[in-house]
């Protein structure tokens, strides 16, 4: 069976979508496609481009965010340094509120010193007096 030019243009078009959908698109065998491709040294090698960066690949296509793997990779990088981002500001959070308390039960301790210091001084006073 002779191939027209366009159905050999289709194929060069279309070789890394794969010898069995090239041959349903052209109405023959895989077999016959796998031949002609062989006879005009194209890989029927399936490939698929990136939505995000437009590049071709071997590997398929993430099934979470349909990009390749570089750009997966990428996103999920991006991902964990916002979420490290907002651990680092949760934790500075936390020292201040620490600090603020700290702070807080330090005057705490001072005032009631103060105030026991006071009591035990007039309670000395009293009993000075008696």
């Amino acid at each position: 069976m002779t191939w027209t030019s366009s159905e050999v243009r289709y194929l060069e078009e279309h070789a890394g979508d794969g010898a069995v959908a090239i041959a349903e698109a052209l109405g023959k065998t895989a077999r016959a496609v796998e031949v002609q491709a062989s006879r005009y040294g194209l890989s029927l090698r399936r490939r698929w481009i990136c939505p995000r960066c437009g590049r071709q690949t071997f590997k398929p296509l993430s099934s979470r965010t349909g990009w390749c793997v570089s750009c997966t990779r990428e996103q999920r990088a991006s991902e964990i340094a916002e979420q490290v981002r907002a651990m680092d500001e949760e934790v500075k959070r936390e020292d201040r509120v620490n600090k603020e308390r700290q702070r807080l039960y330090s005057r705490k301790y001072r005032a009631k010193r103060q105030i026991d210091e006071k009591f035990s001084r007039s309670d000395n006073q009293g009993t000075e007096e008696e």
